[in-house]
């Protein structure tokens, strides 16, 4: 049997993505990017976005963003203030071109997705103008406006938080988010991980007593409102309710209280018994039972 930091670290690795899927994606996602330049004009320039670039992504991995920064002078008739939805009408029309074989690409809230049956991924395809200093301006259907956004300060405040915590943060927030998968999706992916930014100011001495800490310290967290952390956006979190708020606390603290007994049971001896509570919490890839 193994010991609850083998166990923990068998668990993280069955959840981070392979070399070879990531091979994969890295390659689909460059034929994406190459294959939409050929097909919108006013092409400048594009990077990677959301929790595949912060490297906060989970299996299975359904989704990567892909930032395309668009120059005005092409798109006149679909930059700010026009409707956000003829901005992403735009982006499925040149998607459609550059693959006219596949079923229509989806509008989504601010992307458009597009998906493929090869490798299970799909892509949200974010267009964006730029403002000034990394800031930029992307369609929001759900406000039927735009907003500003900077996903590169986002990924720096990510990496800063990370090295706080001697590099187990991002392991602990592929965690709960395994977590909140096995709980049907409570918190939106993005959200959870902005909140645990400042879960820590110090390494966790292990795994689990870093989960039990971050569980703990995101019951907490979900019950204020949550600001984008580049600074320039709506709230992460615009939209939650209260009753939504008590909601998902009430989860949050109960993993935490079963957090808090694994580790506990762990520190008594009782391993067994510690593994069944963890399995518990984050489900068939924790790797043993217990009992």
């Amino acid at each position: 049997m193994r010991s609850v930091a083998q166990a923990f670290e068998e668990f993280l690795q069955r959840i981070e993505l392979t070399d070879a899927e990531r091979e994969k994606a890295s390659i689909q996602q460059k034929v994406v990017r190459d294959r939409l330049r050929q097909h919108l004009s006013g092409f400048q320039r594009d990077i990677l976005s959301g929790s595949y670039s912060r490297r906060t992504a989970i299996r299975p991995l359904n989704d990567i963003d892909i930032f395309i920064i668009l120059d005005e002078r092409f798109h006149r008739d679909v930059y700010p203030p026009s409707p956000p939805e003829e901005c992403l009408k735009k982006v499925q029309h040149a998607l459609g071109q550059a693959y006219p074989n596949k079923e229509q690409a989806r509008i989504q809230g601010r992307s458009v997705n597009i998906e493929f049956t090869g490798t299970g991924i799909g892509y949200d395809v974010v267009p964006a103008f730029s403002v000034s200093g990394g800031v930029y301006m992307i369609p929001d259907r759900g406000r039927q406006s735009w907003i500003r956004t900077d996903p590169e300060r986002h990924r720096a405040v990510c990496q800063a938080a990370n090295e706080r915590a001697g590099s187990k943060l991002n392991p602990l927030v592929k965690a709960a988010k395994r977590w909140n998968y096995e709980n049907g999706r409570l918190l939106r992916s993005f959200h959870l991980e902005v909140m645990a930014y400042d879960a820590f100011k110090a390494p966790p001495p292990s795994y689990q007593e870093g989960l039990r800490a971050l569980f703990a310290h995101l019951a907490d967290a979900v019950t204020r409102a949550r600001p984008d952390p580049a600074g320039v956006g709506p709230n992460i979190d615009a939209g939650m309710n209260s009753e939504e708020r008590g909601r998902i606390q009430k989860a949050l603290r109960e993993a935490a209280g079963q957090a808090q007994r694994a580790v506990e049971l762990e520190r008594l001896g009782r391993t067994e018994e510690a593994h069944s509570l963890w399995r518990g919490l984050l489900g068939a890839d924790y790797p043993e039972k217990g009992r």
